[in-house]
């Protein structure tokens, strides 16, 4: 079957200001300490996010470089007389070279300029072996002066530091951290722990020691965070928490999973694919755990709206290639609340890992079997014959997902006016539907805003944005 290049929903979360000592004032903005949590904005990340965004990489990738605000308008109208620069030439970057595109970003995060606008280094930390913001230093430096990146800097204060009030108003840092102390142990207690962010943020957040008494997380920021707005409702809050509390939750998960024979009973090659985890020791599974924890944080503050937006987020987690994300999660979550506050997250690890040892050898992922031959819109009801790899539970409802463009989609339920016919065996699908006569679209199974998805018999769902392209009749006219 040839894969449908479809949008993939990549997240947002967070927030800034800086807590560590420089020599520029404004470089300085720092969290309420009995938290125990430093949002920062630091002034060189935010250099290297702005140089990052002027290369051609950053303009053409949909995702890497978040464009849809009003300061990223800003600051391509502010530098671009410096996009010949040098260094934006040498840090154009791709997807290919994705680790040298987040060393140089995160790298950055441990420099300062000096009293002479020199950057230096305060401490050792790197993101990767590599060191690309080291390799690139001078030509960096060069930038900052010749575009006068500082005076810029200090101009929009007013600006980042409405972005960390908003954030601290709006998330849930503290909650986080004491759900997550609770059910672990306190990992981040003798430790400074730090929120490092811009706007510009988009695609791959990261964990990292800075040092043996030093964590930090670099996540994304939510859009309405960037515009200095509270979310309009709890949905949006418990969809947007999910990217802070993932990267947060590595510090307690991994120490913890380290206590345990994983290896021995989670079989990293039977539940990854292609995630590019694979590999680094116990990295498949604490990416597994990370987003099944959550599930059970966003259960307890927000019981009304978790179902579907765990079930979006595992979606996601599928397309990263953690193609079980919602089958392991649901089975820690039942764990979890059997015991009824009896044990802890970190207790139930030896029955988690007892159950995928268990049942690992039969997983199987349902895939749909048509090819994407584009679909013609009929001026009727278009009759949508499925085919599955395995048979599925046979479901009187489930949704599908019209996505027509990156931002503009269209949930529509399945159900019993569809004329909706299974087979005996589960394997085909018929129902039939009045498509839109669009230009080309895809219509998604099991995509985000899908809130009956489409279930193997074992319980594994079908794989996410499988689907099959569309042609309405103006497109078909213009062929």
């Amino acid at each position: 079957m040839r894969k449908i290049n479809t949008i993939k929903f990549l997240l947002l979360v967070i927030v800034s200001i800086l807590s560590c000592k420089t020599s520029d004032k404004i470089s300085q903005v720092e969290q309420k300490k009995e938290e125990g949590i430093s949002i920062e904005y630091p002034e060189v990340y935010e250099l290297a996010n702005i140089a990052l965004a002027l290369t051609e990489y950053g303009i053409t990738d949909k995702w890497q470089v978040r464009k849809d605000f009003a300061y990223y308008v800003e600051i391509q109208e502010n530098f671009k007389e410096f996009q010949n620069h040098p260094l934006i030439d040498s840090i154009n970057f791709s997807r290919e070279r994705w680790q040298e595109y987040l060393s140089y970003r995160t790298d950055s995060y441990a420099f300062i300029f000096d009293e002479n606008d020199k950057l230096k280094r305060r401490n050792g930390f790197q993101s990767f072996e590599i060191k690309t913001f080291d390799k690139y230093l001078s030509l960096t430096e060069d930038f900052a002066i010749k575009s006068n990146f500082r005076k810029f800097f200090s101009e929009h204060k007013t600006y980042y530091s409405t972005i960390v009030d908003t954030y601290k108003k709006e998330y849930l840092l503290p909650e986080m951290k004491s759900f997550l102390s609770q059910e672990f142990e306190n990992y981040f207690g003798n430790k400074k722990y730090s929120v490092v962010i811009s706007p510009f943020v988009y695609a791959q957040n990261l964990h990292r020691d800075i040092d043996s008494t030093w964590t930090a997380d670099f996540p994304a920021i939510a859009k309405t965070i960037i515009e200095g707005q509270p979310f309009e409702n709890k949905e949006d809050k418990s969809t947007e928490i999910h990217t802070l509390f993932t990267e947060m939750n590595h510090g307690y998960i991994n120490p913890t999973t380290d206590k345990f024979d994983v290896e021995n009973k989670f079989n990293e090659k039977l539940w990854d694919d292609e995630s590019g985890y694979a590999g680094g020791g116990n990295a498949v599974f604490n990416e597994y755990m990370t987003w099944a924890v959550f599930d059970i944080f966003n259960s307890i503050h927000f019981p009304e709206f978790d179902n579907k937006v765990n079930l979006n987020w595992h979606f996601q987690n599928d397309t990263r290639g953690f193609i079980y994300s919602n089958f392991l999660a649901s089975k820690l979550k039942e764990l979890y609340y059997k015991y009824e506050g009896k044990k802890k997250v970190k207790d139930l690890y030896p029955e988690i890992l007892d159950w995928t040892q268990k049942i690992q050898s039969t997983l199987s992922k349902p895939l749909l079997l048509n090819d994407s031959d584009t679909l013609q819109v009929q001026a009727q009801n278009n009759l949508i014959k499925l085919e599955f790899s395995e048979p599925m539970k046979k479901v009187k409802k489930f949704d599908i997902v019209l996505q027509f463009s990156q931002w503009e989609t269209k949930v529509v339920k399945i159900g019993y006016t569809n004329k909706l016919d299974w087979d005996a065996e589960g394997k085909l699908l018929s129902f039939e539907i009045k498509l839109p006569q669009k230009d080309e679209y895809y219509l998604l199974l099991n995509w985000w805003g899908v809130e009956s998805p489409l279930i193997s018999k074992k319980g594994i769902m079908l794989k996410a944005t499988s689907g099959l392209i569309v042609k309405g009749n103006s497109a078909q006219n213009k062929g």
